[in-house]
């Protein structure tokens, strides 16, 4: 549809769709996820507990460097070796979630 409107001395002419209203795609109705990650702070052990199935883990200080990503039996993560601070634990689901935890290292 064209639509021409005179303004001003000038000749404007629109061209538009006519724009359809859609429900958005839904989602997936997923599993929730319960996820924890303990204790916070912490002084030397880091436990995660999770409801789904982790695929991977992943320890990023404050600068973005790559600290630790392999775990221990039962998702354990021993901290003695790390500097004092905030640590960002990614965790990744198998089927694609990814969480993002912060915790504190005293």
């Amino acid at each position: 549809m064209k639509t021409a409107i005179l303004l001003g001395g000038l000749l404007l002419i629109s061209s538009s769709l006519l724009a359809q209203s859609a429900d958005p795609p839904e989602e997936t109705n997923l599993p929730s996820w319960e996820l924890k990650v303990y204790p916070n702070p912490t002084s030397d052990l880091l436990m995660i507990s999770s409801s789904l199935e982790i695929k991977d883990v992943t320890l990023i200080d404050l600068n973005g460097q790559v600290l630790k990503n392999h775990a221990m039996p039962n998702w354990c993560y021993s901290l003695h070796d790390l500097p004092a601070g905030w640590i960002f634990v990614y965790i990744e689901s198998v089927d694609g979630r990814v969480e993002k935890k912060n915790i504190y290292k005293n």
